[in-house]
């Protein structure tokens, strides 16, 4: 991660940085510590799987393919024994730093992100004459802006016969995250952008967050009748199969194109051989996507169906490592290593 910091006082900085990145670390399992902490566990379980049961698997996967994989074998061998140079505060200081940055990384674009997309519905608003200013939000609380909201009396807008106004206001949100979704992956196409690792990285969980914040209200809330997609239901008098299926079909694309090109191409980009890091990246977006995002429904139990899609996350929280590994054959190839 030569690319970070420079300078005399680089351990410093970096020890800085590491310091704050465990505390947001701390707060994110505080936000998951509400009863019956089937989440916080849920968390700590899947810790543990990142830190022994996720390597060991890969290495009985690389041992069983060794005869018919000799080359991709051997790089993997050396690939190992590079890291094993290194000494083991080293590797764990780096990899701390590493996860500090990503943890920053997330939490500076998540509130970016989340801000957008209520003032995106706040100005619908100003803009339709529902509300008189549009600055005026719930802010929300913590570190990752719990129960932060538009402010907008979408009941009153019913009441009054403005359901498409309503319905409007509700679809300007997720309307500027696919936008921004648009943009971001885009951009990490860009020569200019692949060359600047820094650069990369943040487009990058920008783009994942604006995503997840969209696929997690199609899959988990569309059949609610609050929240964003309840009221654009609502307004327009949808069945809310009509937002699920599309929605959900679209959804997996974009997920897949995640998974399969944006994530290698971190691994190549931002980690290039750095093993623990390119897990890191896995583990972290699992944790964000299928945990943060999806699987805390769970506790929604027992409103069907949004507490068993809260189940399908959690399952593909432990999958996703594991199919995402830097160390799979497919991974390997799409990151050129």
């Amino acid at each position: 991660m030569h690319w970070i910091f420079y300078g005399t006082y680089r351990k410093i900085i970096e020890a800085a940085v590491i310091v704050v990145g465990l505390y947001c670390l701390l707060d994110l399992f505080n936000v998951m510590l509400d009863p019956p902490y089937i989440v916080s566990a849920i968390a700590g379980v899947f810790v543990l799987f990142c830190l022994w049961i996720l390597p060991a698997a890969d290495r009985h996967l690389e041992r069983e393919k060794m005869p018919a994989c000799q080359d991709d074998a051997k790089k993997a061998t050396a690939e190992i024994t590079k890291n094993a140079t290194l000494s083991r505060q080293n590797r764990v200081w780096n990899v701390l730093l590493f996860l500090s940055i990503s943890l920053i990384t997330f939490i500076v674009l998540h509130f970016f992100v989340l801000y957008m997309h209520e003032f995106s519905h706040s100005f619908a608003a100003y803009f339709s004459g529902a509300k008189a200013d549009p600055f005026n939000i719930i802010w929300g609380r913590g570190i990752f802006g719990v129960n932060c909201d538009e402010n907008v009396d979408y009941q009153t807008l019913f009441a009054a016969g403005k359901g498409t106004t309503a319905a409007a206001i509700a679809f300007a949100g997720p309307l500027s995250n696919i936008l921004l979704f648009i943009v971001t992956a885009a951009l990490l196409s860009w020569t200019a952008v692949q060359a600047r690792p820094w650069v990369y990285h943040s487009v990058f969980w920008a783009s994942g967050i604006t995503f997840m914040m969209v696929f997690e209200y199609v899959f988990t809330r569309s059949f609610m009748t609050h929240d964003d997609f309840g009221n654009i239901e609502h307004g327009l008098g949808l069945s809310p199969w009509f937002i699920f299926i599309p929605g959900l079909i679209l959804g997996l694309i974009g997920l897949w194109y995640i998974l399969t090109v944006m994530v290698p191409g971190h691994y190549r980009i931002v980690t290039p051989g750095e093993l623990p890091n390119q897990y890191v990246t896995i583990a972290l977006l699992s944790f964000v996507f299928f945990l943060l995002y999806i699987g805390v429904r769970i506790l929604a139990y027992p409103a069907v169906p949004e507490w068993w899609m809260g189940c399908v996350g959690i399952v593909a929280l432990f999958i996703t490592p594991l199919l995402l590994s830097p160390r799979r054959l497919w991974v390997r190839k799409n990151t050129g290593e």
